[in-house]
């Protein structure tokens, strides 16, 4: 018999009220309250049964030291329209028979079951084969190795290019005003021709490049491609960009394709939403997400969401606020003489000192 997986948002059009917002309300439930272990479980539904006691509601008979932490629902029960409330207890006593968790949400026309536990195909399928039940759905999580319920400490990316999640925050330049023919290069490090100050690379921990193929090195910094397929990298380090108007889920999912394939760093990276106008805005609130719901450094993509130099500095600053690993900037490598030729350029000195203020946000925002 298929199973079918999908995420909780899917179920929407299934619920009424007071059953519209079902599976968040269960998510939340779970995340407040700590449930019992297996056997008190089982214990606590016996006494629900007989004194009316609700699952969320503490369970005197559970030792808090075994409290395990609590769990979004992995199985979602949808019972036909007026599905009489022997048909509904009979699927509640099975699942904690079977000594699952079950969250019962009553709307106007149909019941819905959240199940929390390690549920199984076989648990699926019986029920399926219950009277009156209309629908059911295996939760699944959308992404394993990217999540922190895989590994709880923050992945630190660290090279040649500096320490990606780290103490303190990481900060690249994107170099405007190298020789054409060198940012495309494959030919080992790019050291001749440039001022003194770009070989030296301080304050900075790395250049990045948006070509596919980009030179080892340049100065003193390693180079890293911003593609999302570069070529020839020496460097194993590869950038996940979020996609404007895809959520955190869709973003994290692409990370958990990256790290099933390669042996590497997978770097997070946010280049903001854009409006009808072209406008792009930085999400500070999907990055705040993103860093409690995965353990992948996050870096803003500033030129790319301010669009023009005097907001670079502002954006910047607000992403490590955030709490952003790292920044990428745009900088200026030229004759002094010259103008930038792209938007968001920093000159060199304004970027030094930018670089400076955003590592002292950082170090106070970590105190």
């Amino acid at each position: 018999m298929l199973t079918t997986s999908c995420s909780t948002e899917t179920l929407a059009p299934l619920h009424t009220k007071p059953a519209t917002d079902f599976a968040r309300a269960v998510t939340k439930q779970v995340r407040n309250t700590r449930a019992c272990s297996t056997a008190a479980r089982a214990r606590c539904r016996i006494s629900r049964a007989e004194t009316g006691r609700t699952w969320a509601e503490p369970c005197p008979l559970a030792n808090p030291q075994d409290l395990p932490e609590p769990r979004a629902p992995k199985m979602i029960v949808v019972m036909e329209p007026e599905a009489p409330e022997a048909s509904i207890e009979s699927v509640i006593r099975y699942l904690a028979g079977a000594g699952l968790a079950v969250q019962k949400s009553t709307g106007h026309e149909r019941s819905i079951l959240g199940v929390v536990g390690e549920v199984t195909t076989e648990h699926a399928a019986v029920v399926r084969e219950f009277p009156d039940v209309a629908k059911v759905v295996r939760v699944t999580e959308p992404y394993r190795l990217a999540s922190r319920r895989f590994r709880k400490e923050s992945t630190v990316v660290e090279g040649p290019w500096g320490i990606i999640g780290g103490e303190r925050p990481w900060i690249a330049i994107e170099p405007v005003g190298l020789a054409p023919q060198r940012v495309g290069s494959e030919n080992g490090p790019v050291s001749t021709g440039l001022p003194y100050q770009v070989l030296a690379g301080r304050p900075f921990d790395a250049m990045v490049f948006r070509s596919q193929s980009v030179p080892e090195e340049v100065g003193a910094l390693a180079a890293l491609s911003l593609h999302p397929r570069p070529s020839g990298q020496r460097w194993p380090v590869r950038f996940v960009s979020r996609e404007p108007s895809r959520g955190t889920d869709h973003w994290i999912s692409a990370a958990e394709s990256e790290l099933e394939r390669l042996e590497g760093g997978v770097v997070l990276l946010e280049t903001g939403d854009e409006s009808p106008n072209g406008v792009r805005t930085l999400e500070i609130g999907l990055i705040a997400r993103a860093k409690v719901r995965t353990h992948l450094p996050v870096v803003v993509d500033v030129p790319s969401i301010a669009q023009k130099a005097r907001y670079c500095s502002s954006i910047a600053a607000a992403a490590i606020a955030a709490g952003a690993d790292g920044v990428v900037l745009r900088v200026w490598v030229g004759r002094e003489s010259d103008p930038p030729t792209v938007p968001a350029t920093l000159q060199w000195q304004a970027a030094m000192e930018l670089a400076e203020k955003l590592r002292a946000v950082g170090v106070a925002l970590r105190q």
